[in-house]
């Protein structure tokens, strides 16, 4: 189709919803397994901050892929993606299905984790290159409802399966919805692709930001011992280092890898921080919330996972307004009354934490994913229509791997500020939620500073005309 057209073909659309299906089968698997973690510590015998690497492990890896779809997009036309994306995906799962370790359940968060970060921006960059710009908004609304409904399933779906079957049973039971992507995508997908042999992958610079994001992510787990090490601060200097030789590899060198000129437009850098900080609380609270619900006032896997589900359907649901809104009245509006929202939930949950139930956390859940979302959204969509069609595919990268990787950090971190000492007078569950307030405390923080970064966006907005 093309994109000078103002219509959209209904083959686009099945291609949206396939893609999306898969994207959201490696979501579900993620969020699923959050709420499995106090189960999964006594099975294997491991603590929290061991249990968490399921999920920031599988991040690290989302987002380090994430960063090669510009190659893949070069290389391959979107269903050969797609086929890559959907054989980890399966390879993972087995694998996952299979595993009678923490380790070996690891490895096959590990593969699945490819998947996920091949298909992603995959599901972006179709309605990137497909979608007229008059409808953009609405269309990347839908794409990132898709996204979003995993997380208003996942937790309840693994709350639910955990309960009455067992944790392997959540990867057995997603093996069909994944073939169901599969069945929609490998006809819809499309296989028109202009083939840019020039392309030489940079492997020195991704090997530099494997190691960067690696240690830093290591780094922070240090943190768990209750004291500074040499092992932190050696692990900070190479993920430095690191980081420093990849950004003066992509400065100098011939081959391509991530297009970091597009940082030289002020307001995707401000929406991009925006955005960054929002994947960073959502990781937090999605973590933050089963744990609490579970260990400071004893509730089912069950419970904990329905304690998510309305909160996440329903921001999930109204993405599509929400995208609709940007169309209508531009991103100032969605950005600085979501935020705001945002902000004043973020504040009375604080300090409401301590007397906290299961209803009361729904209900805080609730309120400020809607907030939270109607910001979320607009700033990507904002951000990256500052951006040309060549480079939005960069663009998309970029953002999907900073939401990944903060997820990956906003999960260590929240898992550190909830950490259990065994010494202490005070009961597991008083430390737990106390803990979970340090989190909140910590989302109202980012809130704060979201508006500085929203405002120096709307300052310099000043979208590409093509």
């Amino acid at each position: 189709m093309a994109k000078t057209d103002q219509t959209v073909s209904p083959q686009i659309i099945w291609a949206i919803v396939g893609t999306g299906i898969l994207a959201f089968t490696g979501i579900l698997t993620e969020t699923s397994m959050n709420v499995t973690f106090p189960d999964l510590m006594k099975q294997f015998d491991i603590s929290l901050s061991v249990v968490q690497w399921l999920t920031t492990a599988y991040l690290l890896v989302v987002s380090l892929v994430m960063t090669t779809s510009a190659f893949l997009k070069a290389k391959f036309n979107p269903r050969q993606i797609f086929i890559i994306a959907i054989v980890a995906f399966l390879i993972g799962d087995i694998v996952a299905i299979m595993s009678h370790s923490f380790a070996l359940l690891l490895v096959g968060r590990v593969i699945q984790g490819i998947g996920t970060g091949v298909i992603t921006p995959l599901v972006f960059n179709i309605i990137l290159e497909n979608i007229p710009m008059a409808h953009i908004g609405k269309y990347m609304g839908f794409g990132t409802m898709i996204l979003s409904l995993a997380p208003a399933f996942g937790p309840i779906f693994g709350g639910v399966v955990a309960y009455y079957l067992g944790w392997r049973e959540i990867f057995l039971l997603v093996l069909p919805v994944a073939f169901v992507s599969l069945v929609i995508s490998i006809k819809t997908v499309p296989t028109e692709h202009i083939k840019n042999d020039a392309f030489r992958f940079d492997y020195v610079s991704f090997a530099m930001l494997a190691i960067a994001f690696t240690s830093f992510l290591w780094a922070l787990s240090q943190l768990e011992h209750g004291h500074v090490s040499g092992m932190l601060f050696g692990l900070l200097i190479v993920a430095a280092l690191a980081f420093a030789g990849f950004l003066y590899r992509a400065k100098h060198a011939t081959r391509q890898f991530l297009n970091l000129g597009i940082f030289k437009v002020p307001a995707l850098r401000f929406a991009m921080l925006g955005y960054v900080a929002y994947m960073f609380t959502n990781l937090m609270v999605n973590f933050a919330v089963p744990t609490f619900v579970q260990l400071s006032l004893g509730a089912t896997t069950m419970i904990a996972g329905f304690a998510l589900m309305p909160g996440s359907l329903a921001g999930a649901l109204l993405n599509p307004i929400y995208g609709r809104a940007y169309d209508v009245y531009g991103p100032k509006m969605p950005l600085l009354a979501g935020n705001a929202a945002f902000v004043v939930i973020m504040m009375v949950w604080s300090m409401m934490t301590m007397n906290g139930t299961v209803i009361s956390m729904t209900i805080f859940y609730l309120l400020m994913t809607l907030g939270r979302n109607l910001a979320f959204g607009t700033s990507m969509t904002a951000g990256l229509a500052q951006l040309s069609l060549p480079e939005r595919a960069d663009g998309n990268a970029i953002f999907n791997t900073a939401q990944q990787f903060a997820g990956a950090i906003g999960t260590t971190v929240a898992s550190l500020l909830m950490k259990v000492n065994p010494d202490s007078a005070a009961s597991v569950a008083t430390q737990t939620a106390r803990g979970a307030q340090h989190v909140f405390w910590f989302m109202l923080a980012l809130g704060v500073l979201n508006f500085v970064w929203f405002n120096r966006f709307l300052k310099h907005n000043a979208p590409y005309s093509e």
